[in-house]
């Protein structure tokens, strides 16, 4: 059977969803016929490689089963399965990053991953506790985790030495950090060296650490308020913007994000210090054998706030090749797929076990302490995302308005006052 390249999937990516109707014929279930799936999932350059292989080993194990790649890039890529799966054309498998599975769950096109599991005897205690409960929806879980990991501050080594700062203890206070992101801004023009830089473009994870160690939360215990409006959040956000405003962010980082190569290009040029990253981030900075370390997010005593999430690797529940779609999912996020993900350094590991650090850690290779910081993010520093249904429209709402305060066309007090009804209807319609 002929196999998906690595070509062929980056001609996926540079066309963006390539759904044709986004779901497999209706074909039959006989071991002598070949059955398609579809497999819908984001990627970039670094990334694509790796999902070629697992496709490639599950069909060399299935050979009567092919799975056709359906590739996107991240920014619309979840608006776009919300309308596939409300138009009865989603994809059989499908990747989702977790803030925004309330609401493709409670479309009602996801299958019931934990009652599935219980039905076929399927362990998923092999699996973190945090990415079981970031793929869980009001107490069902609807997706097998992938890529459970924090959101890590990535520390510049060189330039913490060269200006002679040492580096922050690991419950560092947002006070340390507003302090050492200013003595490690410095320069003119050209020659300017920032001392961090964040990406709040697409989504509201980078601002939420900030918040959470000055006392403030998107919303309250019942998730049911509206709370960037209260001065505990507002201030913090306002914090993030005034460091921006006097210098010590790369103007760019409003209009490039993280999630492309400029932010951590000069993060390996020395021109910025610390950014917000994700394993992505990581797998390109390893490569360019750049001396970086990983840290927990600013907090203060007793409250974590290193954001924790994870990816959901789901079945769409009106597959019509389900057991293809069952048996591909699980290899994908089973023993033999997740060892190919950590021989390639996609993401660290999502199963518990020293086997998979030891395939994803290399020898000596940087950033040094990331089990150990992974460790203690999971036991210590770590926080799920207040999402819940509706936060796709209500994140879609406040991003604009976050980085006109970064701008400084508002202040956070100002915005965040005039947005507050706004955002509550959304929070009050989506209940």
């Amino acid at each position: 059977m002929k196999r998906i390249s690595i070509v062929l999937l980056m001609l996926l990516v540079l066309c963006g969803f390539v759904f044709a109707s986004g779901k497999s014929e209706d074909t039959s279930s006989s071991s002598d016929d070949e059955i398609v799936i579809t497999y819908a999932f984001w990627g970039s350059p670094d990334a694509i490689g790796v999902e070629a292989d697992v496709i490639a080993a599950f069909e060399a194990k299935y050979p009567n089963i092919h799975v056709e790649p359906v590739v996107s890039g991240y920014n619309d890529y979840h608006t776009k399965l919300l309308t596939m799966i409300a138009g009865g054309s989603a994809p059989d498998v499908m990747r989702i990053s977790t803030q925004y599975l309330p609401d493709l769950a409670s479309s009602g096109g996801l299958l019931d991953i934990g009652a599935e599991a219980e039905k076929r005897g399927y362990d998923l205690s092999m699996y973190y506790e945090e990415g079981l409960e970031d793929c869980s929806y009001e107490d069902i879980c609807y997706g097998l985790p992938w890529g459970t990991a924090p959101v890590y501050m990535l520390v510049n080594v060189d330039m913490f030495e060269e200006a002679g700062i040492p580096l922050p203890s690991y419950d560092w206070t947002i006070e340390e950090f507003n302090q050492i992101v200013r003595a490690l801004s410095k320069g003119e023009g050209e020659n300017r060296q920032y001392g961090f830089a964040m990406e709040i473009q697409s989504d509201l994870y980078p601002m939420y650490p900030y918040v959470w160690a000055n006392g403030g939360d998107l919303l309250d215990e019942t998730k049911t308020e509206f709370t960037f409006d209260q001065p505990e959040a507002y201030e913090a956000i306002q914090m993030i913007a005034d460091l921006y405003q006097d210098g010590c962010m790369p103007p760019e980082t409003l209009m490039v994000g993280t999630q492309t190569a400029s932010v951590p290009s000069w993060f390996i040029n020395d021109k910025v210090a610390m950014f917000q990253g994700t394993a992505a981030n990581i797998l390109t900075i390893q490569q360019s054998g750049k001396r970086f370390e990983v840290w927990p997010l600013p907090s203060q005593p007793g409250v974590p706030t290193t954001v924790v999430k994870s990816n959901a690797t789901a079945i769409s529940k009106d597959s019509k090749n389900l057991e293809a779609a069952w048996l591909f999912a699980t290899f994908a996020r089973g023993d033999e797929g997740e060892s190919l993900y950590m021989e390639a350094k996609r993401v660290p590991p999502s199963i518990k076990g020293e086997k998979y650090w030891d395939l994803y850690l290399g020898d000596g290779e940087y950033p040094t302490n990331i089990q150990e910081v992974t460790d203690l993010v999971f036991g210590t520093y770590g926080r799920l995302a207040p999402v819940r249904k509706g936060y796709l429209e209500l994140e879609q709402l406040l991003t604009p308005i976050c980085q006109n305060i970064m701008l400084g066309n508002t202040t956070a007090k100002e915005a965040m006052t005039e947005i507050a009804p706004n955002a509550q209807a959304i929070l009050d319609r989506s209940n």
